[in-house]
């Protein structure tokens, strides 16, 4: 039996208790059971407040499923640890969205919200990746034949759906920029600022407004504390997160090595 209080006694956040405590009952399952049982999406939050709990459950182990290496949402495989990974069946599909968009802008929000006028919910979609022709949507297996029925249009635009192979995905290589300078503090407000090349003022307004998030949480506090390794985010401006710390200039400053990932 999964011990779900003592796992969970350092989480206050009612909503993350919820979805952990619901994580938790997957791998009760599994275990009990003697099978592989499957998450829903999780977003890049819970994925990573998930991951240590579930590391310190005995006779478990997981596997992560999101399509491509850079995938912010995913789902998890929970099984007992003498299972063999190379039986489990992935949970997670392709489709490819296309359609006649070249005189017609669409976005994100626009496949993402065509998908759920479905009647889909949100947890059961992954990534959604757009290209020139349309969108390949990742999506949880159970609603593959449903979608590949039901999702007609996006934008008043007639789609064609088709389920590819994972190799057929069109993904842009990610950049990544290394900066090396000296910061007052490890204050979110002077990480970020250094980071994204703005000045800390500005800085401090965005976060304050709830633009930035840590670790995928949004933090308001221009003030909050940041480790090694916090990834530090801006939907639209990518990633930053604090590579190494390399001691103190002369000035009594914190040399700091970030890296931007674009």
């Amino acid at each position: 039996m999964v011990d779900k209080e003592r796992l969970l006694s350092h989480v206050n956040n009612e909503e993350d208790r919820i979805e952990l405590s619901q994580i938790l009952d997957k791998a009760d399952l599994a275990l009990n059971r003697h099978q592989p049982t499957f998450t829903n999406f999780l977003n890049p939050h819970h994925l990573y407040l998930a991951k240590p709990i579930l590391e310190q459950i005995p006779n478990l182990k997981f596997l992560e499923y999101g399509g491509y290496d850079r995938a912010e949402r995913r789902r998890i495989s929970l099984m007992p640890d003498y299972y063999l990974p190379d039986i489990v069946e992935s949970p997670i599909v392709l489709l490819d969205i296309r359609g006649q968009f070249k005189f017609q802008k669409v976005s994100h929000r626009d496949f993402l919200g065509s998908i759920l006028g479905t009647g889909i919910k949100r947890e059961m979609v992954g990534d959604l990746i757009l290209y020139k022709q349309g969108c390949q949507a990742i999506v949880a297996k159970e609603i593959r034949d449903y979608l590949l029925l039901n999702l007609e249009q996006v934008h008043k635009i007639g789609v064609e759906v088709v389920e590819m192979d994972f190799d057929a995905l069109e993904i842009e290589p990610e950049r990544i920029k290394e900066i090396n300078t000296t910061v007052a503090s490890l204050r979110l407000d002077s990480i970020a600022s250094s980071g994204f090349s703005t000045s800390r003022n500005k800085m401090s307004k965005e976060i304050e407004q709830g633009k930035v998030k840590v670790n995928w949480k949004v933090i308001d506090n221009p003030a909050h504390f940041v480790q090694t390794d916090d990834i530090i985010s801006i939907r639209g401006r990518g990633r930053v997160e604090i590579d190494e710390l390399l001691g103190e200039s002369n000035r009594g400053r914190i040399k700091v090595k970030l890296k931007r990932y674009i």
